[in-house]
């Protein structure tokens, strides 16, 4: 007797509860959305936001030995009214890594570093490559590169 309850009431339950899930997952939607609900990064407060200024974003590591490592500095300022804040250094492939940047505020005015070491490998020929600085700066990411020409077994001498 109890198998033909169980059969009778269980399609039942399913339907009751399918019903309240749905009654549940509807809402009146707003009729317009409005603009305060759209943050922009950086438009409010620019001119109290950090601001990087770089040396330089670009490095040329000149002639490199195939295995050789070797290391391009990249000096910044912060220029901007607010301490900057170097959340993640992000080199482009597995060859870089990223090393010696400061995970602390730097303060306006002050003076900081970052170091990508490039791991030649077993690489030849021309190598450009990158690491992507994100920040609480505007703008709030800035690429670094570096090129090299690395020789091998088998390169060219000449350019």
């Amino acid at each position: 007797m109890m198998r033909g309850v169980h059969r009778r009431v269980g399609p039942w339950c399913s339907i009751a509860w399918l019903a309240m899930v749905l009654a549940g997952c509807q809402h009146s939607a707003p009729d317009a959305v409005d603009s305060s609900f759209i943050h922009i990064p950086g438009e409010e407060g620019a001119d109290a936001a950090p601001v990087v200024a770089w040396s330089t974003d670009s490095i040329d590591l000149g002639i490199l030995a195939a295995g050789e490592l070797a290391q391009a500095s990249y000096a910044f300022t912060n220029t901007g009214a607010a301490p900057l804040v170097i959340a993640q250094v992000l080199p482009s492939c597995g060859c870089t890594v990223a090393r010696d940047w400061s995970s602390e505020p730097i303060a306006p005015g002050a003076t900081g570093t970052i170091t990508l070491e490039f791991d030649a490998g077993n690489r030849s020929g021309p190598v450009t490559e990158s690491a992507t600085v994100v920040s609480n700066a505007i703008p709030s990411s800035t690429v670094l590169t570096f090129s090299a020409r690395v020789m091998g077994p088998g390169t060219p001498t000449t350019p």
